[in-house]
């Protein structure tokens, strides 16, 4: 994937709908996620999938085994976006090379913290979670706990601020973003970064109306919809430079990318980028939708699952070109 960056002003160029030797019929990755659920949670069962107990109104993402996988995978699918890089903040030349403190929100299997751990052995890496599904062999310098982003308060003191907060792929978990991300502010430490990556899901779009005529568009609309209800919007992406600078970040930059859904580009690079993201998505679209019909929306199970598997069918149909919009936001704290 190393290569020309990739410009958020491109149209992708769709490809031949014959066949090009990739496939989205089936996954060969597999997750080495440990996972350290124990009996003294009381998960949610539903429809299949495993929740977390944790606010069960709003909480819509699964945690179970298949959802560990998808996450891993996403995460190597940002890997590709980023040309290996696991952040594009550009920090300062040997900023590093003192000991740092870095909180990975919303850490999930921890994947990103771990690898931020290796890479960086000086610093200490700290990833919160609401559900325990984080591997227990890390490196010595990774730790895992166990927390609610969206608490009152976060429990760190004044000594212990932190250099660096990564945070990735939270729209749809989060329900109040101004206090969520001036939290995020005053847990820094003077002059420390925060880096917010988020796909727009609900500005997903194709440059030849495919996507808008595919039943992919109902989904993201339905999905919309079951999220207002809740509060945990969707659709809040092209906001968050906006909310940054007024939670008291000064110091902003933002990068707009793209991700297509599928193999349908020419490009070489594009392609191989959207077939990672249509795996991600072929499970997606049940761990981002199945709650949400079901609970909020209040359809039967099967209606809902007969429903995402035609989605997924759509996923796999190189004649619908969709593309989802990705923000990268850099902060500052002065």
């Amino acid at each position: 994937m190393a290569g020309k960056e990739l410009d958020p002003r491109d149209t992708i160029e769709i490809g031949s709908d014959d066949s090009d030797g990739y496939s989205t019929s089936g996954s060969s990755w597999d997750s080495d996620t440990t996972s350290l659920a124990s009996s003294i949670f009381n998960y949610v069962y539903e429809n299949g999938r495993r929740y977390a107990n944790e606010n069960r109104g709003t909480n819509l993402m699964p945690n179970d085994e298949t959802e560990l996988e998808r996450l891993d995978l996403m995460h190597h699918c940002y890997n590709l976006l980023f040309n290996g890089s696991l952040y594009k903040t550009k920090f300062p030349s040997n900023f590093f090379d003192q000991p740092r403190r870095v909180l990975d929100v919303g850490t999930g299997t921890g994947i990103w913290a771990v690898d931020f751990g290796d890479q960086h052995p000086t610093s200490t890496v700290i990833g919160i979670d609401v559900s325990p599904v984080q591997p227990s062999f890390v490196p010595p310098n990774v730790r895992f706990e166990i927390d609610d982003f969206e608490s009152p308060t976060w429990t760190y003191s004044d000594d212990q601020k932190f250099d660096f907060i990564h945070i990735r792929t939270l729209i749809g978990s989060v329900k109040d973003w101004p206090t969520f991300l001036k939290r995020v502010h005053d847990n820094l430490a003077p002059g420390g970064y925060v880096e917010v990556v988020e796909s727009d899901i609900s500005g997903a779009f194709s440059s030849d109306g495919t996507f808008e005529k595919s039943i992919l568009k109902e989904l993201t609309d339905l999905l919309d919809t079951a999220c207002k209800k809740v509060g945990a919007r969707m659709d809040v992406a092209p906001e968050l430079h906006k909310l940054l600078k007024q939670a008291g970040f000064n110091k902003l930059e933002e990068t707009k990318m793209q991700i297509p859904l599928g193999t349908w580009p020419k490009d070489e690079r594009y392609k191989k980028l959207g077939l990672v993201f249509a795996e991600c998505a072929k499970t997606g679209a049940e761990a981002y939708n199945l709650a949400a019909l079901t609970r909020i929306l209040h359809w039967d199970g099967k209606r809902a699952k007969d429903f995402i598997a035609e989605a997924v069918r759509a996923i796999q149909d190189r004649k619908i070109h969709t593309v989802y919009p990705q923000v990268v936001i850099l902060g500052q704290k002065d």
